[in-house]
C-alpha cells in the first residue's frame, strides 16, 4: 500500500521499476524481495499508483531513449541513397504528418480506417464530449421551471 501522500514504498518503487524495465512480474517480484515473487507482484502491479508509476517509467523511457533513437534511424534512412522509394515516400511523409500536426486518422472516411485509426477516433471523441459536458454537483438544485 503507498504511504501517506502518495510515495510508493521501496518495495512498491522496485517492483514497478523491474516491471517497466523487463514486462516480467517475476522478475519484478524477485526485485522487490517478495517472498511470494509473482502472486505478491501480481497484486502490486494492480494498484493504481503502482500501474501509474509503471506508465510513467515506460513513458519516460520512451522519451528519453526511444524517440532519440527512432528519430536517429528515421534521418538514415532519409540520407541513405541506396533507401528504396517506397520506404522514402513513408519517411517523408511521417516527417511532414508529425511535424505540422497531422494524426494518421485525419482526413479519412471511417471506412477507411484500420481498428487503431478507428480507436484512435472514437476515444478523440469521448475526451471531447466528457470535455464539453457539464459538471453534475450532487445536491445541487435543479433550476425550476416554476421559479
Amino acid at each position: 500500500m503507498p504511504r501517506i501522500g502518495g510515495t510508493l514504498t521501496p518495495q512498491e518503487q522496485a517492483c514497478a521499476e523491474a516491471f517497466a524495465a523487463t514486462g516480467s512480474t517475476t522478475e519484478a517480484g524477485e526485485a522487490a524481495n517478495y517472498a511470494h515473487p509473482v502472486f505478491a507482484a501480481s497484486r502490486t502491479l494492480a494498484r493504481p499508483a503502482v500501474a501509474a508509476e509503471v506508465a510513467r517509467i515506460q513513458l519516460e523511457r520512451i522519451s528519453n531513449e526511444v524517440l532519440p533513437l527512432a528519430v536517429d534511424v528515421h534521418v538514415a534512412l532519409l540520407r541513405n541513397p541506396r533507401t528504396p522509394a517506397g520506404a522514402l515516400v513513408q519517411a517523408v511523409k511521417l516527417a511532414y504528418d508529425r511535424a505540422l500536426g497531422v494524426g494518421a486518422a485525419d482526413g479519412k472516411e471511417p471506412h477507411e480506417m484500420t481498428a487503431d485509426e478507428l480507436a484512435r477516433a472514437l476515444n478523440a471523441l469521448k475526451r471531447e464530449q466528457s470535455d464539453r459536458a457539464a459538471p453534475i454537483i450532487e445536491h445541487q438544485a435543479e433550476p425550476s421551471i416554476f421559479a
